[in-house]
């Protein structure tokens, strides 16, 4: 039996659920602080940690970097020139079937997972597709509201 849309596995952004569809259409941006060489080991990422209370604090007494450090191989380097905010993910895993001879399901299946890593590692953010987007404002918006009146 063939799935239908709303039955797409659901994929989430920031607690908001999206589509696989739409996360497939969901474009990434490298973070603007993020800084990046290439050597002969890899593609070596850097983004500055954010300087919060806590970590000034604890800085004071313990040896912490003040950087997240990534070391990307080449497939990571192939998707990280296409995190500009113009590639979906949908591009980015074509583009990856071609170079590394995957198939389109294994790369985005890859993706998936891979920017979960980036995500969470501060590398990366998404610009999702418009549907999406409003009821991520929906969300926030109401939120406010309900702060607004408490």
């Amino acid at each position: 039996m063939p799935k239908t849309a709303s039955a797409q596995p659901k994929k989430s952004f920031k607690g908001i659920l999206v589509s696989r569809e739409e996360f497939l259409k969901a474009k990434p941006l490298r973070n603007p602080s993020s800084t990046w060489e290439k050597d002969e080991k890899g593609l070596h990422v850097r983004v500055p940690r954010k300087q919060t209370l806590l970590f000034g604090l604890a800085s004071k007494f313990l040896p912490l970097a003040r950087e997240n450090r990534v070391l990307l191989d080449e497939q990571g380097a192939l998707v990280w020139s296409l995190c500009d905010g113009e590639h979906q993910i949908r591009e980015i895993a074509k583009e990856l079937r071609k170079k590394h001879n995957m198939r389109v399901s294994d790369a985005e299946a890859a993706l998936d997972l891979y920017f979960v890593q980036l995500s969470k590692s501060g590398l990366v953010g998404f610009s999702l597709p418009e549907p999406a987007r409003k009821r991520y404002h929906r969300r926030f918006d109401s939120a406010e509201t309900r702060v607004t009146k408490a």
